[in-house]
């Protein structure tokens, strides 16, 4: 892993919250082998993102329409034509980009990563897959590549891929630098001399 803020070589200090797994992810984790139930990470609340693509819509289209009135007004040569029109170019972004946000956590759906002694059962939407360690090909460093010249190489996740080409997405949700959740399967994986990347 070529991230220092989350090297693997720390052991993870935060503890885990314990909670139980739904009875289908269970059994899927026993009939795969995977033990004992250690931890669940959720990720990707449709009706969060919905709602903040929302909010932001509708804050962008509020001001679109108090905008609407001194720029019909104004003259198309004036310098306060421009400058309405620029900040309403902008609004116009912004109720783009929450419909768009909005739309792309219904498309993503709830996810949720149950961590297990030997493996991984990951749900999205009604799917599951589970992952037992010694079927992992290797653990995947996921970058930063769009946006922020300072963010572009920056690790924002994983990529669990296994032998027989089942993929599991887990990102990282850093606290005081480090992600407990991540530490605890780089650990599992190297106990078992996956490669991580």
């Amino acid at each position: 892993m070529t991230d220092t803020a989350q090297g693997p070589e720390q052991p993870a200090t935060a503890p885990l919250p314990a909670k139980t797994a739904p009875p289908e992810v269970d059994r899927l984790a026993g009939e795969q082998g995977l033990g004992e139930y250690i931890t669940v990470r959720h990720a990707g609340s449709p009706s969060r993102a919905l709602a903040t693509g929302a909010v932001m819509a509708a804050i962008a289209l509020a001001f679109m329409f108090v905008l609407h009135g001194p720029l019909s007004d104004a003259s198309a040569f004036s310098f306060s034509y421009s400058v309405l029109r620029a900040v309403h170019l902008g609004f116009l972004l912004m109720f783009v980009a929450g419909v768009v946000h909005g739309i792309r956590g219904l498309v993503a759906g709830a996810q949720a990563h149950y961590l297990y002694a030997g493996g991984i059962v990951h749900r999205r939407r009604s799917g599951l897959r589970a992952v037992a360690w010694p079927n992992v090909a290797q653990l995947r460093s996921v970058h930063h590549r769009r946006g922020d010249r300072s963010a572009v190489g920056e690790v924002v996740g994983y990529r669990l891929e296994a032998h027989d080409g089942t993929s599991v997405p887990i990102p990282l949700v850093l606290s005081e630098g480090r992600d407990a959740f991540v530490d605890r399967i780089v650990a599992a994986l190297r106990a078992h001399n996956r490669p991580i990347v």
